[in-house]
């Protein structure tokens, strides 16, 4: 039902049931909020969004106020600005004074905040919090002096990842926000998606630093740098590199890195495109069997620990195969069962992803085998921008150049990495000539759409009708597993899960935006990309396809062929 409130003396009209704080924004008045996110129960425990309503003593909040019949708003009075005013004046009275060091310094929302409400001065202060910054994850520091107990990294983890590694401890003014039992992120159930450093809103959650280690990589003449780009890191750094979002910068960024010091670059697509053949192999030979279970994707680090940790009972179902970033590292090294090394002895490789669980998965023991690790460090999308700016680079000079050979292409599967539903596409597209008996039988894959977000596709592969079902969100993972708990019979060759929201274009790793949308661009743009990269019609020989055939036709790899897990370029579950 429709029905018209008044803002600042100007009629506008309403829908019953909505929050008075989205009335506002739509009305085209911004209304600041630590603690507010698009998708989650409103608390109002910041209180910045109070306003003013006639007739009432007390101010209200915004996000958690349902709009009423006869409402008159006021958002501008000076007793509304005063309170605004002195609630983040209080935030700042105990708030570290390390701003021109705070990895933040360049998009914290509190200093916004303080810049719009004119604060020049410290007005109160507050004795300093003891807290020391938490270093004992491998992907994610917490600093708990700079927490303003907004929540959100609280319901983001229990709502959204349904992980709940971190709660609010205590009471009153010694109320913070900890692992349980105060034990530090490494002790807690954390799966490491980095979801909860993405809606921070200041410092107090940021990635592990990693940019000294590359540092004194590039530095040591004595070792060779190499970097793995991922597709979907490409797709979001454009626009920080002040580009248009539309456009690929893998040459560019090749460029940039190679001045950097690095001494060779390739696509990680190639090892995307080889992760992808292997586990169509893996459904072909169960489907040829009649082996009716299906293989449920393990590319995903985070997706992997919160299986390992909330559902143990679905690990074995999980696919054997690396994800292409272990994957590539282990081909390089020599580290599978051919002992072939493609690189030297002293290399130094970092893949540059825009995933904060990969930091957690190449730390895990049975990523390295006698000493040398698959991959020897991560660097997300922020921490690659910030390594950028420390050389200087002018970016406006760079000329485009071609990843180096072999690795130059991966196609047709790397963008389709990017994001939730991708990855299932491909695996059907992959699946196709591994599975038809004729030469002209038919290929038909039809995607559903789901409004909870878990998705099933159908295909079409001559005689053979087979479903594949894709969620992203581990609460979304949990629905869509729930037969597994039940022991009720899966109908689905294969399930895609990925831990963060619309998969990589949603991952932990990439720059802050807070309060824009991006992930559904980035999805947008991996599929224009697809499309330039010649998806669907893309050769029929690929790099990773030419590799599986080389090894199966010499027979030195039989593990491989037969999918066993003890493989060199598989996972050891």
């Amino acid at each position: 039902m429709d029905f018209t409130i008044h803002i600042n003396n100007n009629p506008v009209k309403v829908q019953e049931g909505e929050s008075l704080l989205s009335v506002l924004r739509r009305f085209g008045i911004r209304i600041p909020t630590l603690c507010n996110m698009e998708g989650f129960s409103p608390t109002g425990a910041c209180r910045l969004c109070v306003v003013e309503i006639e007739g009432r003593k007390e101010l209200v909040t915004s996000c958690s106020f349902p709009v009423e019949k006869g409402l008159c708003v006021l958002t501008n009075t000076q007793r509304v600005m005063r309170a605004r005013k002195s609630i983040v004046e209080m935030l700042l009275s105990n708030h570290p004074d390390d701003c021109l060091y705070c990895s933040r310094n360049a998009n914290c929302e509190l200093r916004t905040l303080a810049a719009e409400l004119h604060i020049v001065e410290r007005r109160y202060n507050a004795p300093k919090r003891p807290f020391f910054p938490d270093f004992s994850s491998p992907s994610v520091m917490r600093d708990a002096a700079k927490c303003v107990l907004c929540s959100r990294c609280v319901r983001v983890c229990e709502e959204l990842q349904e992980v709940t590694a971190i709660d609010f401890i205590s009471r009153s003014n010694q109320t913070i926000i900890n692992s349980a039992f105060k034990k530090g992120l490494n002790n807690s159930c954390c799966v490491h998606c980095g979801q909860c450093i993405t809606v921070c809103p200041t410092g107090a959650l940021s990635d592990l630093p990693s940019l000294d280690k590359v540092q004194a990589a590039l530095d040591n003449k004595e070792k060779k740098v190499y970097f793995l780009i991922s597709p979907a890191l490409v797709v979001s750094i454009a626009e920080h590199l002040d580009f248009k979002p539309q456009q690929n910068v893998l040459g560019l960024l090749t460029n940039i890195l190679k001045k950097l010091g690095a001494s060779k670059i390739f696509d990680l697509s190639f090892a995307i495109d080889l992760h992808i053949r292997m586990e169509a192999q893996i459904i072909a030979h169960r489907i040829q069997n009649g082996i009716n279970e299906p293989l449920i994707s393990s590319c995903c680090p985070s997706w992997v620990k919160y299986a390992e940790t909330f559902m143990p009972e679905i690990v074995p179902h999980l696919s054997p195969v690396k994800s292409p970033q272990q994957l590539f590292g282990t081909y390089l090294k020599g580290l599978d069962a051919t002992n072939e090394k493609m690189i030297e002895d002293d290399a130094f490789i970092v893949s540059l992803v825009p995933c904060v669980g990969a930091r957690f998965e190449f730390t895990r023991p049975q990523n390295t085998h006698k000493g040398i690790a698959e991959i020897d460090a991560v660097l997300t999308t922020r921490e690659l921008l910030n390594l950028i700016r420390l050389h200087g680079i002018d970016i406006t000079k760079a000329t485009p150049e071609s990843p180096d050979m072999p690795f130059d292409k991966g196609l047709p599967f790397g963008f389709k990495m990017g994001y939730s539903g991708g990855k299932s596409e491909a695996i059907a597209e992959a699946l196709y000539p591994l599975i038809k008996k004729k030469r002209n039988d038919h290929y038909k894959y039809i995607p559903g759409r789901s409004p909870s977000g878990i998705r099933e596709a159908k295909l079409a592969i001559g005689l053979k009708d087979l479903k594949i079902a894709w969620a992203s969100g581990q609460h979304k993972a949990n629905k869509l597993l729930e037969g597994f708990r039940s022991n009720k019979k899966q109908s689905f060759c294969y399930i895609e899960i990925m831990a963060c929201g619309d998969g990589c274009a949603g991952g932990g790793g990439h720059p802050i935006d807070f309060g824009k949308e991006k992930s559904r661009i980035r999805k947008k743009i991996c599929q224009e990309f697809e499309k330039e990269c010649g998806i669907p019609n893309a050769p029929k020989s690929t790099h990773a396809e030419n590799f599986l055939l080389d090894i199966q036709k010499s027979g030195t790899n039989q593990a491989l062929s037969k999918f066993r897990t003890d493989n060199g370029l598989h996972k050891q579950l």
